[in-house]
């Protein structure tokens, strides 16, 4: 600070009581203006009084009336108490604004868990709104591009926040009227191509069956099974009551599953955001073992 300048200790909220008692005139109105006891206004001015060094009100009966010094600051502090009162009003509107919260997810969890929970989240977190991405990737965390991120394995990265929500199961599927027509030897498959340890183990329980579909995406494999293509990997969770779906076993007396975590991850920063934190709360809550009755 310049030399010809020194500092005062000047407080800012006694610069609006101050501004405010010029307007209203007196304690009381005053401080009803600002929703304070009358003493706090008398104590803020003359703490201002105090710290300029200057008288800045004569006081007749109950009304306050500005001194020459008092006349002089107060155009400039009227000037200072406007920007401090629309500074006041910004920050509350971007506290009541709606905050997006980016979430990543691969598509299996997107569509078959989360987006039925979707509604009970807006229903309790209105100020909330969340873009949610499909990805399987993590870069998309390390380069600031989501919040949370939702992943089938869990990474190893010390910067980051983990956290095992539950287990995903997989299994076998065919329309009845598939099983019924069709020789146990003349079986045929749909399986992925994802070339991850899920399509590895969906390729040696097939073992030599003959594979007539090989794509990325459920939905399609779980299109074909139902016009009678063949036999076909899905996630359990995908499987709904009524769709006429049997879980086949290709080996084992019951049918074979296969089990994969699911895993919370976001930077330890971003979770120190209240809007991010109550996201994070939601997904814990709503895609954990525990709140999924009736679900491996």
């Amino acid at each position: 600070m310049p030399a010809d300048l020194p500092d005062t200790g000047l407080d800012w909220n006694d610069v609006l009581h101050f501004v405010t008692l010029v307007e209203q005139e007196t304690l009381t109105a005053a401080a009803e203006a600002l929703d304070v006891q009358h003493s706090t206004v008398s104590r803020r001015v003359a703490q201002l009084e105090a710290s300029l060094g200057l008288r800045l009100f004569d006081r007749i009966g109950k009304r306050y009336w500005l001194t020459e010094d008092g006349q002089r600051l107060y155009a400039h502090a009227r000037e200072l108490a406007k920007d401090m009162r629309a500074l006041q009003r910004l920050a509350h509107a971007q506290r009541q604004a709606i905050t997006e919260v980016a979430v990543t997810a691969p598509p299996v969890v997107l569509r078959w868990l989360l987006l039925p929970r979707l509604a009970h989240f807006y229903a309790t977190q209105p100020g909330i709104a969340l873009r949610l991405q499909s990805s399987a990737e993590l870069h998309d965390l390390h380069q600031r591009q989501a919040d949370i991120a939702l992943r089938l394995q869990r990474p190893e990265a010390p910067d980051l926040v983990v956290r095992r929500l539950r287990a995903l199961h997989f299994g076998f599927y065919a329309s009845a009227e598939y099983l019924r027509r069709t020789a146990r030897g003349d079986w045929r498959f749909l399986t992925l191509c994802t070339h991850n340890r899920l399509s590895r183990w969906a390729q040696d329980t097939i073992g030599n069956g003959q594979v007539l579909l090989a794509c990325n995406d459920f939905e399609l494999i779980g299109q074909g099974i139902a016009t009678g293509l063949g036999i076909g990997l899905l996630p359990v969770d995908s499987v709904a009551a009524g769709q006429n779906l049997t879980a086949v076993a290709l080996h084992a007396a019951q049918p074979e599953r296969y089990e994969q975590a699911l895993y919370l991850v976001m930077h330890e920063d971003v979770r120190r955001s209240p809007k991010v934190r109550a996201v994070a709360d939601f997904l814990v809550q709503a895609l954990s073992s525990s709140s999924l009755e009736g679900k491996p």
